[in-house]
């Protein structure tokens, strides 16, 4: 051992574990505010590597092409590529945190580089069956089941919502799901400790499973009851925390806006040439929202801060619990445990911590001047009904474009399958089996047969399958949009080019935007009839979204994002999202810059117009900054 290192030790002293716990949260917070910057990085190279090929081939890769792009020579050269960046994000984000969190229980010097190194390293282990295995659960399993350690790149991993609403009205799939679930996390929960026996003993993927099944077994009680009472004791304070604080903030702004004018204009502080001259009541204003700004902003960062710190906590815990196991598998005392070496980098780190909060403060400043740029009311984006009339009605009725337009909607959206004569009807899924108990696709049925049907609604109610005819001439009766979406494995060049004439008889070209998942048939329908208003739809993807032969980029809710909509806007583009049905993602988009949102719930939408329509200065504010950390 060097001179240098057994200085090093000999600062060092037997504490208890709790105190070695609050010692370590400088070490553990740099270790976090290191690796993101370099994932940040990581994930901007990775994008734009990734556009740089894609754009060989396509504008971007997305759900709607994926086939023909994987298909190509690009395809394999991507899949490598993204390997190799998910093999290092998680290295950089999770491996990082159990090698710093070993150190420090182990009682070596703080070394973020070092850390970093050995989790690059520590990539090969996990290239084998028994690794890939583990990669995969931990990247698409723990976010779903919610046992384990996540990936921040995956850590927001879901089914897409307009997937689960068709697969939850299965009673089957419900089933399945649930024996799924239950299975995955009693796997999880066995398999908890084998990245530490990968990465802190040096085994073998397929040894460490098995050595955290051996441990799990013997310890499961004493690690249930540490581990819960640790989650709630950090759950609880950080909660009581974030709340006393934001309350502090909240008190002290409510005196400040009891002595504002009511209805005070709005001004505009952004040239400082005005400054020199303002009034009272221009101070008073700069103040408040100054105020409204920093509590917006420092909240959410002592949020975030605590937020890392409790994650780091439990990491923290749940290593030492695993050493403690170790040892005593192998017949050894358990650790002792030594404080941190407080140095000149230990203080340096102290010091960039509370330098950030200032750095908050004076953020808080810089905005608040700006404030017009994002307080301003936004334009309000118009309303879709998903399948004619979301809830109002019977799904993709002709009647129910009437209630949606009652509502405030622009129009509806509908769904278009061919028959097998040739003829164009409306219906959402590939059969009519959930509707009319008949598990036959339109391709199948010819127009007679179809006619025939009897629909159902939920209160037994009669409806008839209805044609792609009776939706124009009611959406010209009515003068309101239509959303035609060539749906299924009907939607096709010929398709394309039938409701083209069909919509140009009628005579509401004005009136139809095209949609498909199918971006093919898009791109032949822009090709041969580029007066047409057509939108490419995906839910997932990658590449320059607002290069895509489109006129609108129709998105699902889980992948929109601020960045895509000024990609799309600058581009000459129109968005619409779908769908969102909730109150939360309502709220968040109809106060966006999406130009359209297509949704089931047209009633809660109103609802949540009029929500927004009536906030005070403060809670814009909250509103458009209160995800500023997560940007």
């Amino acid at each position: 051992m060097s001179d240098s290192k057994n200085e090093g030790v000999k600062k060092q002293k037997k504490v208890k574990f709790g105190s070695l716990a609050a010692q370590s949260i400088p070490e553990l917070w740099m270790a976090h505010f290191v690796s993101s910057i370099i994932l940040v990085l990581l994930t901007l190279a990775f994008m734009k590597i990734c556009t740089a090929i894609i754009g060989t081939k396509a504008a971007a890769l997305t759900t709607a092409n994926a086939k023909e792009i994987l298909l190509s020579w690009q395809g394999p050269v991507l899949i490598i590529i993204a390997i190799v960046f998910v093999l290092v994000y998680a290295a950089l984000d999770l491996f990082l945190r159990i090698y710093v969190t070993g150190g420090i229980l182990r009682g070596e010097k703080a070394g973020i580089f070092k850390s970093i190194l050995d989790s690059l390293k520590s990539i090969k282990r996990f290239l084998n069956p028994s690794g890939i295995s583990i990669l995969v659960y931990i990247l698409f399993a723990v976010p779903l089941v919610g046992i384990g350690f996540s990936v921040g790149l995956t850590e927001n991993f879901a089914i897409p919502n307009f997937i689960m609403e068709v697969l939850l009205k299965s009673k089957l799939f419900i089933i399945v799901a649930i024996i799924a679930i239950v299975v995955l996390f009693i796997i999880g929960f066995l398999y908890l400790f084998t990245l530490h026996g990968v990465l802190l003993s040096g085994l073998s993927a397929k040894e460490a499973k098995k050595y955290s099944v051996k441990l799990m077994k013997k310890n499961w009680k004493k690690f249930l009851l540490t581990m819960i009472i640790v989650v709630a004791v950090c759950f609880f304070a950080r909660v009581a925390i974030s709340r006393t604080v934001n309350a502090i903030f909240q008190a002290n702004l409510n005196q400040v806006e009891e002595s504002l004018p009511s209805n005070y204009e709005e001004k505009d502080f952004s040239d400082p040439s005005a400054w020199t001259s303002l009034s009272d009541e221009d101070s008073q204003i700069m103040s408040y929202r100054v105020g409204s700004v920093f509590s917006v902003l420092e909240w959410g960062y002592l949020d975030m801060f605590l937020t890392l710190i409790c994650s780091a906590i439990i990491m923290v815990y749940f290593t030492k619990l695993y050493l403690e196991f170790d040892a005593a598998e192998h017949g050894e005392e358990s650790p002792s445990w030594l404080s941190r070496i407080k140095g000149k980098v230990y203080v340096s780190k102290i010091i960039l911590m509370i330098g950030l909060v200032v750095a908050v403060g004076i953020l808080s400043f810089v905005l608040a001047v700006d404030g017009n740029s994002y307080i301003l009311k936004k334009k309000e984006p118009s309303i879709f009904a998903h399948r004619s009339c979301g809830t109002l009605g019977f799904e993709n009725s002709v009647e129910g474009l009437s209630l949606a337009l009652e509502h405030g909607c622009i129009g509806g959206e509908i769904d278009i399958q061919r028959t097998k004569d040739g003829y164009y009807i409306i219906n959402h899924d590939n059969d009519f089996a959930r509707l009319a108990g008949v598990a036959k696709k339109p391709s199948k049925m010819t127009l007679a047969e179809i006619e025939e049907l009897e629909l159902k609604d939920e209160n037994g109610n009669i409806h008839k399958v209805p044609k792609l005819e009776e939706f124009l001439s009611e959406a010209k009766k009515l003068n309101c949009m239509l959303l035609l979406e060539l749906k299924g494995e009907t939607a096709d060049e010929q398709m394309a080019d039938d409701v083209v004439a069909m919509v140009k008889e009628y005579d509401v070209e004005d009136l139809v935007i095209y949609i498909s998942l199918k971006e093919n048939v898009m791109n032949y329908l822009k090709e041969q009839h580029p007066e047409a208003v057509v939108s490419s739809v995906f839910f997932a993807g990658i590449g320059n979204f607002g290069n895509l032969p489109c006129d609108l980029l129709g998105m699902e809710e889980g992948m929109a994002s601020p960045l895509l909509y000024f990609n799309a806007h600058i581009n000459g583009k129109s968005v619409d999202v779908w769908t969102p049905n909730s109150e939360s993602s309502l709220r968040l988009f109809m106060d966006s810059d999406v130009d359209y949102i297509t949704t089931d719930e047209v009633e809660l939408s109103q609802k949540v117009r009029k929500d927004l329509d009536s906030r005070t200065e403060r809670e814009i504010i909250k509103d458009r900054l209160q995800d500023f950390w997560s940007i």
